[in-house]
């Protein structure tokens, strides 16, 4: 058994933070985990990637371009450039939300549109999960959970062989007390965005 996954987005959106539940959820499992993290500026709101590979034994955490099983995305542009990354038949999930750079915005060239984008996507992957995780984070009441939300619709993917209750234990460990049942319920909010979409 093995798995691929390319987590990416900008600085900021928690790329990192999932990532690392991520990979203590699929230890808690029993599974041999290896990670590596691409950081641009990302501390103001350049580009951020973490590969992050799974399976009985692991040797290396650089995932070959062409060869990510599922690509996770924080936003639309992010996921679109890591389009590469995926495998022919691989699986998307990305976040609705749309940040362009500073450099789309002074080109004089009209940029590509976040549904254009979306086609792009579609185009590359096999399956393909739209999570408007900034909708539900409001629902929830605290914008800082849709990492979260992210994360609960990447374990809802039937290529996931990770425990629910192995991600809910990462999470408990990880994250601070006072925001552990707001994240519980982001975390299940985005399991149904797939379970359900």
């Amino acid at each position: 058994m093995k798995l691929d996954i390319v987590f990416t987005g900008v600085g900021g959106q928690g790329v990192v933070v999932l990532s690392d539940i991520f990979c203590e959820a699929a230890m808690l499992d029993g599974f041999d985990v290896a990670k590596a993290e691409i950081h641009g500026m990302a501390q103001r709101g350049g580009s951020i990637s973490a590969f992050v590979r799974l399976g009985d034994k692991v040797i290396s955490p650089l995932i070959e371009h062409g060869k990510s099983d599922i690509l996770m995305g924080f936003e639309i542009l992010e996921t679109t450039r890591a389009l590469p990354m995926l495998r022919p038949q691989g699986t998307v999930v990305v976040n609705k939300k749309y940040i362009p750079p500073a450099s789309i915005l002074r080109a004089a060239n009209k940029p590509l549109q976040p549904s254009e984008l979306i086609a792009l996507i579609r185009e590359k992957a096999k399956n393909v999960y739209e999570v408007d995780g900034s909708s539900i984070a409001k629902k929830i009441g605290n914008m800082l959970v849709v990492n979260t939300v992210l994360l609960g619709a990447v374990s809802a993917l039937p290529e996931n062989p990770i425990k629910q209750e192995s991600f809910i234990q990462a999470m408990t460990t990880r994250l601070k007390g006072k925001y552990i049942d707001l994240n519980l319920q982001a975390f299940q909010s985005g399991r149904e965005s797939v379970l359900l979409g």
